[in-house]
């Protein structure tokens, strides 16, 4: 056999491996989550768009509260 050959077949040796190592990794990861219930994460992830989500409410009604306020001046003076 060639070198180039032997490189050939190494490379794609070295390929396979690498790829059969990836799904072996994902497996093992992957392994007691179904799909559809919530994982490690969600509880997580959830509290906090929860958290941003009550900081955006309370300032939208902190802003209308002050459009309101300023509305009302406007109409006092004229």
């Amino acid at each position: 056999m060639s070198a180039g050959v032997l490189v050939g077949v190494a490379i794609l040796v070295g390929l396979a491996a690498v790829l059969v190592s990836g799904y072996v990794l994902s497996r093992r990861r992957a392994a007691g989550v179904v799909p559809g219930e919530p994982d490690r994460l969600t509880g997580e992830v959830v509290s906090g768009l929860m958290a941003e989500l009550r900081k955006a409410q309370a300032e939208a009604a902190h802003w209308k509260s002050a459009a309101e306020r300023l509305q009302r001046e406007v109409d006092g003076r004229g």
